[in-house]
């Protein structure tokens, strides 16, 4: 008989090849799936213990049941007020009553020298929700200090909290210096006008003084370029200046804004032979927004406040684009009810960047007695242009 392809010997033979090729194959892929698998297992096991052996070396401590945390700026200036405030964390999952006794608040100087000591050493007994903090103590309360010298100083707290002591401390450091203050100058300016400004100089040292000051300097520079410069005479000597007083060195002055363009004008004068100097951003544009389309409000009110501890948020403009937004608001209202607090401003120029925000308004601590009753109080925001309106409502609950 004759077969036209292969016999079936040949057939039989070809497919015994095609098997064997396969089962090889087969073998490969699986030798090959093998070593990538242990290739993982290796990769996983060095990532591991290296991860491991990495933090062990660090110091792993639990966090305090009950932590001291002194609030202060690290950079005080002379002539204003020290504010300092210390509160007491309850770091545990559990709501806990607390005896605070023995209350120390010291502040030293670079010398170690005592300036100022506060001891109260009747117990306090107070109630601490979960990861919550109390008021223990706040400088301005007490006692105002104004005329620390320039220097570093340390503030060292201590207190006994159910028995046990303990303590915190912070530096900061005073800086003695005379202050330029600029007033009337906007955020921004249509080409073609000219702003009118009022300049002064704070006394922050910490001593009466004899003001000696020469000719003050106004520059506006545009990409790091002089565009404008004017020199004007002052008073030249002021006698018995205290600290913290303001003396007047110029009551009007003109700057022009002949261009559209981001600038930066510098206030430079020399007091008693010291240069000061204070620069500022300013901008020129040739059309404002008309709308509030790229801002919206926020604020970081807490939604649940006591009474008995201190309250203080703010309540800002967002700019959500990625373009400079200059607003010309005509008013700004922002209400608590049902207390007394009504906050009215405008008009006010705004010049937001990109993606910042910007502070319209500021509850402060002495802003409390507004609030005095316990309750859920509404925090109500209107900013209004010409053309447009912004509204944001929100709940404050407030607890004894």
């Amino acid at each position: 008989m004759k077969y036209l392809s292969r016999d079936p010997e040949s057939w039989r033979k070809k497919e015994q090849e095609i098997v064997k090729r396969e089962q090889e194959r087969t073998q490969k892929y699986r030798r090959r799936g093998f070593y990538f698998l242990l290739l993982n297992i290796v990769v996983v096991f060095i990532f591991f213990f290296g991860i491991r052996s990495y933090y062990a070396q660090l110091s792993i401590e639990k966090a305090p049941a009950s932590q001291l945390l002194i609030q202060c700026e690290d950079t005080h200036s002379v002539g204003v007020p020290l504010d300092v405030q210390v509160r007491l964390y309850n770091n545990t999952e559990k709501r806990r009553e607390i005896v605070i006794s023995d209350f120390t608040f010291q502040i030293f100087n670079a010398q170690k020298q005592q300036v100022y000591s506060f001891k109260q050493t009747q117990p306090v007994k107070s109630v601490f929700e979960p990861f919550t903090s109390r008021l223990l103590f706040d400088l301005k309360r007490e006692k105002e200090i104004t005329t620390l010298p320039s220097g570093e100083y340390i503030i060292y707290v201590e207190t006994n909290v159910d028995g046990k002591k303990v303590s915190t401390e912070k530096r900061f450091v005073s800086v003695e210096r005379y202050q330029l203050i600029v007033e009337n100058l906007k955020d921004f300016y249509f080409v073609g006008e000219k702003a009118q400004l009022k300049v002064s100089l704070v006394n922050q040292t910490s001593r009466v003084q004899n003001l000696r000051i020469d000719p003050l300097n106004i520059t506006l520079r545009q990409d790091g370029k002089i565009v404008w410069h004017s020199t004007v005479q002052v008073k030249p000597f002021w006698q018995d200046v205290k600290i913290g007083e303001i003396v007047e060195l110029v009551e009007n002055m003109t700057v022009p804004f002949d261009k559209e363009g981001v600038y930066s004008i510098q206030f430079e004068c020399v007091v008693n032979g010291s240069t000061n100097s204070l620069l500022l951003p300013v901008a020129s544009i040739g059309s404002g927004e008309k709308n509030l389309k790229k801002v919206k409000i926020y604020t970081d009110a807490p939604k649940i406040y006591n009474l008995r501890s201190p309250l203080q948020f703010s309540v800002y403009l967002l700019n959500e684009s990625k373009e400079d937004v200059f607003l010309e608001v005509e008013e700004i209202v922002v209400s608590l009810l049902p207390s007394s607090l009504n906050f009215r401003k405008g008009p006010v120029r705004m010049w937001l960047t990109p993606y910042s925000k910007y502070e319209i308004f500021r509850f402060y601590p002495y802003s409390v007695p507004a609030i005095t009753q316990p309750g859920n109080y509404k925090l109500l925001v209107k900013v209004t242009t010409k053309n447009d309106r912004l509204d944001f409502e929100t709940t404050l609950q407030v607890n004894e």
